[in-house]
């Protein structure tokens, strides 16, 4: 069963979850994912089953729901990379993939379904926001900005646009500074000579992934006065660099105080975006369901012929990813070859009944059909669970020397075993003589071959599935019949297990 692990701004505080974070281990032989923001830490991991409530935690989280600053964007990437760094380590079981893929589609929705992101403040706009409430003259102040990342590229642009002349940026790596900083011009330091820009500083940004403080009281100039804004967790800055009285420190918690404080989302957005969770869990469920299922062998029944073993096969080309063991049975029609059915003298379920008792006994858990051998009243004990669009609905003339209909000489015996084909031919032929034939299709083509008819009627999907195409003279312009060409699945009624598992490109 999949489960997760999580300690968040709704139940620690920051130095609790900074504490948590340094004593945190997980164990790499087990297939897990790691989720690090701002506000949270949280461990996935775990195989098989996806309980709602786990599946409902991460889509929130990944949505924003479950944000500091509701309808925030970065939670979203947050979780894409820790996804993908996950994968990277380790291979991750169906589920936590199941689960995460489906996380990172429903967030994709709620951002753009709803306008729940609209409006919501980022840790870079709302650090603008504490600048400008402090009344920081950012003409002329120096700011400086340590980390090289997505939100301080975001506040260096904010600070750009707010006319931000005198902007620097520090870094442990100059390299990647140095790319970040080039398209802005602006200035940039190495971190280790904090102390020699930090004198002239009044403006301090920092945002890294350091596991430790990186500015601390001593590094500071005594006297000198400093707005300082700690966008990092872990911390960046030692709380007691505001023990002189010079400095003024926001951490992570004040800032998206501050910016709680001005936000409101509204109510029907959250009510929308919490609907499209439900769906999504739903979904989710059924996708499991699905592959759980899978993993069974199904017992599949079919015709003994040819064509219906090649049905098989097609169906289970659309499944790749279903096991199954096929027993073929004979039909009552293929054990009774006399019986016409030119005159209505078949049963109904001439070619079903043997596979219609196996499902019903419990001996296979399906039936796979032509669709037109289906009685037209179903076993009250059966349902069709799904049904598959013909590739072709036509009818071909199968003839010696590959004589087109209206060249077959006066008199010339067709044959066939279907009334609507015994109409059709003769609206056109009423010369011809219709005569009644049963077996299969390669059985038949061979009474043409031999000279027992002079040419046949038969669905063309039939003798193209069997690569019979060759002998096709010609496609008839013949009214067909309406389940010709498609497969069908027969299953004891109730199944929705089965159901679900071939509903895709069903087309009921």
């Amino acid at each position: 069963m999949i489960q997760y692990k999580s300690i968040n701004h709704q139940n620690t505080s920051l130095a609790e979850r900074e504490e948590y974070f340094r004593g945190f281990s997980c164990d790499e032989n087990v297939p897990s994912v790691l989720l690090q923001t701002c506000n949270r830490v949280e461990l996935y991991y775990g195989t098989g089953e996806i309980p709602d409530d786990v599946a409902r935690h991460l889509f929130r989280v990944t949505c924003g729901l479950e944000s500091a600053i509701i309808g925030e964007r970065a939670v979203q990437g947050q979780v894409k990379e820790a996804y993908n760094s996950a994968m990277e380590k380790t291979k991750l079981p169906a589920g936590l993939h199941k689960l995460f893929e489906a996380a990172l589609e429903v967030g994709k929705r709620v951002r753009t379904e709803t306008m729940i992101s609209h409006g919501a403040v980022s840790h870079s706009l709302a650090t603008i926001e504490i600048i400008e409430q402090e009344h920081v003259d950012l003409k002329n102040a120096r700011v400086t900005i340590i980390g090289v990342n997505k939100l301080t590229e975001e506040i260096i642009k904010f600070l750009k646009n707010k006319k931000a002349e005198l902007v620097f940026l520090a870094n442990r790596t100059q390299e990647k500074a140095r790319k970040m900083a080039e398209p802005y011009g602006i200035e940039i330091y190495r971190l280790e000579d904090k102390q020699k820009f930090l004198k002239n500083t009044d403006i301090l940004i920092s945002a890294t992934s350091a596991p430790g403080t990186i500015i601390n009281k001593e590094d500071l100039t005594p006297g000198r006065p400093l707005l300082a804004i700690d966008l990092a967790f872990p911390r960046d800055i030692d709380p007691e660099v505001c023990s002189n009285g010079d400095v003024k420190l926001y951490n992570l918690q004040d800032v998206e105080s501050k910016v709680k404080a001005n936000i409101s989302v509204r109510e029907d957005e959250v009510a929308k975006a919490e609907q499209i969770i439900e769906e999504s869990i739903v979904k989710l469920r059924e996708t499991m369901e699905r592959i759980f299922l899978s993993r069974r062998q199904i017992r599949v029944t079919a015709r003994e012929s040819k064509l219906s073993q090649i049905q098989v096969q097609e169906l289970f080309k659309r499944f790749p990813n279903i096991e199954y063991r096929l027993v073929t049975r004979k039909s009552f029609g293929d054990k009774h070859l006399k019986i016409s059915l030119l005159n209505s003298e078949a049963p109904d379920d001439m070619f079903t009944r043997e596979l219609d008792y196996a499902v019903i006994s419990g001996k296979a858990d399906i039936a796979v059909h032509s669709a037109k051998d289906l009685p037209e009243k179903l076993n009250p004990e059966l349902e069709v669970i799904a049904l598959y669009e013909a590739f072709d609905k036509t009818d071909s003339l199968v003839s010696r020397n590959h004589l087109k209909l209206m060249d077959l000489p006066k008199g010339s015996s067709v044959g066939t075993s279907s009334p609507l084909r015994k109409a059709e031919l003769l609206k056109l032929r009423p010369d011809l003589e219709v005569k009644g034939i049963r077996g299969c299709i390669e059985e038949r083509v061979a009474m043409v071959k031999n000279g027992e008819i002079d040419a046949l009627i038969v669905a063309t999907c039939a003798l193209k599935r069997l690569g019979l195409e060759n002998e096709i003279a010609e496609i008839l312009p013949f009214e067909t019949h309406p389940m010709q060409g498609r497969i069908a699945v027969t299953a004891k009624k109730g199944r929705e297990d089965l159901k679900k598992l071939f509903s895709e490109g069903s087309i009921i």
